[in-house]
């Protein structure tokens, strides 16, 4: 995995640095010819190669993440697991830092395990075992490109190999509920997969929350959208795709097709989902602005509380709920820095 940004983390860069400008103490300092790497670290805190690891997520496929702990091990006193998936820079470094900062902030950073996964593109340079997918398809659980390895896989099936990693009792037995959060893109993701995912009829008795955090577009379980009255009624035929998958539920890809639309619509429904908006995210960079998109609102806030609008007058009863962030634009980090994200994401 290729780290994208700069960060104030930094490892083993001091004795490197005295070695070339041999000039700590005053005197030369000789590199060490064969270094020995130390081990990773429990928790794993740094956003680089320190605390990569890769998944199995189909037989001899591979998904690249960053870890605090390791998945393949797992961690006895570990309660919660926060999963926190990139957006459309597909940046997991700078998200695992964001969701390592929320949960240092929120003080549960000691029974917090925290994994970004990394869903790449061709332009992230996979390995040969590593599959990828469009720019387009990993945010809706499309399966992996066919020039990449085979088998060619869901991207939503990844998260289900990470959520089956914590669900596992002998990896981590103190497991009491798992957060599935994104943000921008990863938002788009996390209210589709919370739709689609079958983990909640395990009976594992583990919840499982979905942090739903300022996304272009959403999951409409219905034909239905908001007119010019506010009154959500079946539009006119202007839009020839805004109710296929991944607006709404017809023609939907492999993922989702292995549910009927009525059970989508009851998983949905049940599920914790919080809605997650930043009451100043109505700038237009990198929205969504096809005819489908367009139906669901004008803005990602406004189309945020729409979605809410839209699940309280034809879903009575529903699991969804509506958490603002004042004052915040499209940013993860500000978004779940702050005390109402802190909420989504380790409140009750």
């Amino acid at each position: 995995m290729r780290s994208s940004a700069a960060f104030t983390f930094r490892v083993r860069s001091a004795p490197l640095a005295c070695a070339v400008i041999a000039a700590c103490g005053g005197s030369t300092v000789t590199p060490d010819p064969d270094p020995v790497e130390p081990e990773r670290p429990v928790p794993c805190t740094f956003p680089n190669e320190t605390c990569a690891e890769r998944v199995e997520i189909a037989e001899g496929l591979f998904l690249p993440v960053y870890g605090t702990h390791p998945l393949s091990e797992g961690h006895a006193g570990v309660t919660r697991g926060l999963i926190v998936i990139h957006g459309n820079n597909r940046n997991a470094d700078t998200y695992f830092e964001t969701g390592i900062l929320a949960a240092a902030e929120a003080g549960v950073s000691a029974a917090t395990a925290i994994v970004a996964p990394h869903f790449q593109t061709d332009e992230d340079g996979p390995e040969a075992d590593e599959p990828f997918w469009s720019s387009a398809g990993w945010k809706r659980g499309n399966l992996s490109r066919p020039e990449g390895p085979s088998p060619r896989v869901s991207s939503y099936t990844g998260l289900d190999r990470i959520v089956d990693a914590f669900l596992n009792p002998s990896r981590f037995p103190a497991m009491r509920e798992i957060v599935v959060a994104g943000h921008s893109a990863g938002g788009q993701v996390v209210h589709r997969y919370a739709a689609t995912t079958e983990h909640k009829a395990t009976g594992s008795g583990i919840p499982i929350r979905y942090v739903v955090t300022n996304p272009s577009t959403y999951l409409y379980l219905g034909p239905e959208r908001e007119d010019a009255e506010g009154a959500f009624t079946v539009p006119g035929t202007e839009c020839a795709d805004y109710d296929e998958w991944h607006y709404g539920l017809q023609d939907r890809n492999s993922y989702a097709e292995r549910l009927e639309a009525d059970s989508i619509r009851a998983q949905l429904v049940r599920h914790d989902v919080r809605i997650l908006l930043g009451d100043a995210d109505t700038a237009t960079a990198s929205l969504d602005v096809s005819c489908g998109a367009n139906l669901q609102g004008p803005r990602r806030y406004h189309r945020g509380r729409t979605l809410v609008r839209f699940m309280d007058e034809m879903f009575t009863g529903h699991a969804h709920r509506e958490m603002i962030v004042p004052g915040v634009g499209h940013s993860s980090r500000s978004m779940w820095l702050s005390g109402v994200g802190a909420g989504a994401l380790f409140g009750n």
